[in-house]
């Protein structure tokens, strides 16, 4: 049994992983999940990784797997500041930098796409059309899954996408990653590229779109139980 840490990603919040929690927690594991400050103008991935970590006080075990989906990939490692002894496990998620050249690298493997699709109000808070958040996150999903998804969709103050600084190395607290085929936000074969230069680690790939908590939730269930049962007998799948 673990317990695993869900940080939602950028225009989401913790509703996403709704389908997820029931399938790990029937596997035996306890789930937690947060909304992150991502619609408050001036917060930033460090004011994320320190409301995860407030959220989650006396409530999950201190080497919890912290799971972090797309933009969750970069708040997740900044909450080993508060939680040490923390695993992460990345999900189609971008990879916090610790160098300029990491930073360079990762903005490259975001498509183009992505900052086509966003659409600002006067607070500089983005968001989505419907038709292009499927394209973007759903497009795999059943339509009524999507639409609902979609009607949880929350705003995200640009800001904290791009004003990122660096942080110190954290691979040797990195249990895994996983990437899908058919991610239309992540580039795969640049993800692949970067785990493996980073973290020396192959990824697990799943078929499917950038949210396979929605698309294939008993799948992905199976995949980090995999993973957490490999990492405790200190091995990788």
């Amino acid at each position: 049994m673990a317990d695993f840490v869900l940080v939602h990603g950028g225009l989401h919040g913790g509703s996403c992983w709704d389908l997820l929690r029931p399938e790990l927690e029937r596997a035996g594991h306890r789930t937690f999940a947060m909304d992150l400050p991502i619609d408050q103008p001036g917060k930033l991935m460090d004011d994320y990784a320190d409301a995860a970590v407030a959220a989650l006080a006396g409530t999950a075990s201190d080497d919890a797997y912290l799971v972090g989906h797309s933009m969750g990939g970069m708040v997740i490692p900044r909450m080993l500041a508060g939680r040490p002894k923390a695993r992460l496990i990345f999900l189609c998620a971008g990879f916090a930098h610790t160098t300029e050249e990491e930073r360079l690298e990762s903005f490259a493997a975001t498509t183009s796409d992505f900052f086509d699709w966003l659409i600002a109000d006067d607070q500089g808070r983005v968001t989505m059309s419907k038709e292009d958040a499927i394209e973007a996150f759903y497009h795999d999903v059943a339509p009524d899954l999507a639409d609902r998804a979609y009607s949880n969709m929350r705003l995200q103050w640009a800001e904290g996408f791009s004003r990122v600084g660096p942080i110190a190395p954290y691979a040797e607290h990195v249990a895994h990653v996983i990437c899908t085929t058919d991610d239309r936000i992540i580039d795969p074969v640049r993800h692949r590229r970067m785990s493996e230069a980073r973290f020396g680690i192959i990824p697990i790939e799943m078929p499917g779109s950038h949210s396979p908590f929605l698309s294939h939730p008993a799948e992905l269930a199976g995949v980090l139980d995999k993973i957490v049962k490999a990492d405790r007998a200190g091995g990788r799948v």
